[in-house]
């Protein structure tokens, strides 16, 4: 703890760890005391915090590790004016003034946002986001790399957020798009050397070889990819639970592919490149089937009316 990164915790006269009490450390932070900021529980003890949900915005607050590149990453990433970059809108705070935090609204998950229409296009329309956003990453040789236990769908869902109509009217200074999927927690980021295709195997950290199957080195943009299937495949199910549409599980069949424990460039699955170009393809081909359906849907009704 010399360095003063995270976990912060509060502890009692036994030493023993108060989950429940906001570290005090980061209540007298000179920007919490500043914003006005009223914290009331955690999302991730220690490192993560948010505040109190009411008619207003509602915000997390993450203390930053300084000995991992996410405060770097997630400033070169946050300047970028892109429509395919899908970092979350945010503040970092300077370390001029105390131990650098990352300020981001608080938004929905992914299930809310696939939630709020059950047709393919919309379900292939927020897996695109998903894959544009990895591809937009990986075009600047930034692998994400947030996937571990014990969440086990972590591009995967703890590191997604959504947004709608009313999250993004709560933030008009941020820029917060609705319908958007957004990316967070860049603590595991890495920038890289190389890029797809040309990009060796690196050692996973130990927190991620349940996701690896034993696997303790990977392809890190190959791993972006099979943690996106991952998180897909999981969405899947959990939005259609055993009826999800074949197209969507064969496409995200092939964005998994069969490991096969590649130690250097990774052959297992396609690029995020590859993927966006396909689904992309994809989605144009049901949005015509589903404007076909609904017009042929639409002749019915306007028939029934003249026979009637």
């Amino acid at each position: 703890m010399s360095s003063g990164n995270p976990p912060w915790y509060e502890t009692d006269e036994n030493g023993e760890i108060m989950i429940l009490e906001i570290p005090a450390r980061l209540k007298s932070h000179p920007e919490v005391i500043r914003r006005g900021l009223e914290l009331v529980s955690f999302t991730k003890i220690g490192v993560v915090y948010r505040t109190r949900a009411g008619m207003g915005p509602q915000y997390y607050i993450k203390i930053l590790d300084t000995d991992t590149e996410e405060a770097t990453i997630y400033q070169q990433l946050s300047r970028l004016v892109d429509p395919r970059n899908h970092t979350t809108p945010g503040e970092l705070t300077s370390p001029e003034v105390g131990h650098p935090l990352l300020i981001t609204p608080a938004m929905s998950d992914l299930e809310g946002l696939l939630g709020q229409k059950k047709t393919l296009s919309h379900t292939l329309s927020t897996f695109l986001q998903l894959m544009e956003g990895i591809e937009f990453m990986h075009s600047l040789r930034i692998a994400h790399m947030c996937c571990h236990l014990p969440i086990v769908w972590d591009i995967c869902t703890s590191n997604l957020v959504a947004t709608d109509i009313h999250i993004s009217r709560l933030f008009p200074n941020l820029n917060v798009e609705p319908d958007r999927v957004y990316f967070i927690d860049f603590g595991s980021s890495l920038q890289l050397p190389l890029g797809p295709g040309y990009q060796h195997a690196i050692t996973l950290p130990p927190s991620q070889y349940g996701l690896a199957r034993g696997i303790t080195r990977f392809d890190p943009y190959s791993w972006d990819v099979y943690c996106a299937a991952l998180t897909m495949e999981r969405a899947l199910k959990s939005c259609y639970r055993n009826d999800s549409p074949l197209i969507a599980r064969l496409y995200v069949d092939w964005v998994k592919g069969k490991e096969r424990g590649c130690t250097t460039v990774c052959r297992c699955r396609p690029t995020a490149h590859r993927a966006r170009q396909l689904l992309t393809g994809i989605l144009w081909g049901v949005c015509v089937w589903e404007c076909v359906q609904n017009a042929i849907c639409s002749l019915k009704v306007l028939l029934l009316h003249t026979v009637s």
